[in-house]
């Protein structure tokens, strides 16, 4: 006997209820994920998801309109990319993604950019691709690079840099690609160069990340600073690999449109500085003359300074003297009484004190200066002697410039500026009073005639 069970009407009618309601849950369930979705993107913004599976998709956001001014405040923490493209965004503040710890790429091309906050990219440890390309940024501040410890694409091509300090090498470390191209650079420093990854010599037993660098197009002024980046750019085997090879000159005249590999050019050389001596010992009113020699490449500019005054709360000589009378406004600039290149990265100069005061005691400085770097050297003057009180201080050491060669003082001053020893005079008869001064006019005659033999032998006294 076959028995056969069949549903009624009934029954068949509750199942597709139950169906149709299933689905509509699910639907619903749907909808409302996708409005929080819509919900958490900025507004003037889209966001969408790339890639993966269900439970491996990234998050990639995408501003592109001109209404939006500032950086989006409310950005979906999960973003793994962001553009923010062809906005009016000029400035971007202190910390204004550090809610996005997952971000991998951040795009902010082709904005108005002009100032980029030092903690800016706060709290993007995982970023590892940064390009600014397209906006007005004169300054970078390389500091930032601190936040992103794995960066490795840098992009600043079609900016307004106008140099690379030498302390942004600290922080290129990790960089393998750095676009600097179509910017206002003139130069690349040797130091930024020898501190960069890729400079070691190339050496295929000792693999290494090689350097992707985009320089092109910039105002490069071919002189000893690019030195060590033309061998670089020649070199057939190198860490370093341009994204165009093509580098031209743009100053001085003579190398204005030729390229970098047609172009020989010396290293610069910082400056070295050696005086005549470092300590000088004068009697009141003697003379001295100085000298500094300085090399280097190119040819070094030397200028004297007198750093520092005397200490005169320790010199008894002085010790009854007003002392505002030796105030001065240091450090100041002397001239020079002579100064000579004789040949290519040498020049000397010499500075000269006559009629020395305790005025003139105090701290020398020669120093010299190139487009490679700057040093000096150090002389001490000390006064001794004894001072008179009406005398003390009348009139400092004359300065001899280039202009004109050593004179001497006439008339009464010259006198004045001859040490004596101080003492209180008791009361003397007119008659004396007249010998005395007889005796004084006759000193001061036969010092100026000692001073007029002096005068040709000044130039050749140079304290060693």
């Amino acid at each position: 006997m076959l028995l056969c069970r069949c549903s009624t009407p009934t029954a068949t009618a509750d199942r597709d209820m139950a169906l149709i309601s299933s689905h509509l849950f699910f639907l619903l369930i749907g909808l409302w994920s996708t409005r929080l979705l819509c919900s958490a993107c900025p507004s003037l913004c889209s966001c969408m998801y790339q890639g993966g599976s269900n439970d491996t998709r990234l998050r990639f956001v995408e501003c592109r309109d001109p209404a939006i001014v500032m950086v989006p405040a409310d950005l979906p923490p999960d973003t793994f990319k962001l553009r923010l493209q062809k906005t009016s965004v000029v400035r971007v503040p202190k910390a204004s993604f550090s809610s996005l710890e997952q971000l991998r790429y951040l795009w902010l091309t082709y904005n108005s950019i002009t100032t980029l906050h030092p903690r800016s990219f706060a709290n993007l440890s995982a970023l590892h691709e940064l390009r600014l390309d397209g906006n007005l940024l004169s300054v970078f501040p390389w500091d930032a690079l601190k936040d992103m410890p794995r960066l490795r694409t840098l992009g600043l091509h079609n900016n307004r840099l106008t140099r690379i300090p030498v302390h942004a090498a600290r922080f290129l470390g990790n960089i393998t690609y750095l676009d600097l191209s179509s910017n206002r650079l003139t130069t690349l420093s040797n130091e930024v160069i020898a501190a960069l990854p890729f400079y070691p010599p190339f050496n295929p037993a000792q693999p290494q990340s090689r350097v992707v660098l985009g320089l092109q197009d910039n105002l490069w002024m071919c002189d000893c600073r690019l030195a060590l980046l033309l061998e670089l750019s020649r070199a057939t085997e190198s860490y370093l690999v341009l994204l165009d090879r093509y580098l031209v000159c743009s100053d001085p005249k003579e190398f204005s449109g030729v390229p970098f590999q047609s172009v020989e050019l010396p290293r610069c050389l910082k400056p070295s500085v050696l005086t005549s001596t470092t300590k000088i010992i004068t009697p009141l009113g003697g003379n001295v003359m100085v000298r500094c020699e300085a090399t280097g490449f190119p040819t070094p500019v030397l200028i004297w300074i007198k750093a520092a005054g005397p200490n005169i709360s320790n010199t008894a000589c002085c010790s009854d003297i007003n002392t505002t009378a030796m105030r001065e406004k240091l450090p100041r600039r002397l001239p020079s009484f002579f100064q000579n290149s004789p040949q290519v990265g040498i020049r000397w100069s010499v500075i000269s004190l006559s009629g020395i005061s305790y005025r003139d005691a105090g701290e020398y400085r020669c120093r010299a200066h190139n487009m490679a770097g700057s040093s000096e050297a150090s002389i001490s003057l000390d006064v001794v002697g004894v001072i008179t009180k009406t005398s003390a201080l009348r009139m400092p050491a004359q300065k001899l410039s280039n202009e004109s060669p050593p004179t001497l003082q006439r008339g009464p001053s010259a006198l004045d500026s001859v040490p004596k020893r101080y003492m209180n005079s008791p009361k003397t008869s007119q008659n004396t009073m007249k010998r005395d001064q007889m005796k004084r006019n006759k000193m001061k005659r036969d010092q100026i005639k000692r001073d007029k033999m002096k005068r040709d032998k000044m130039s050749a006294r140079l304290i060693k």
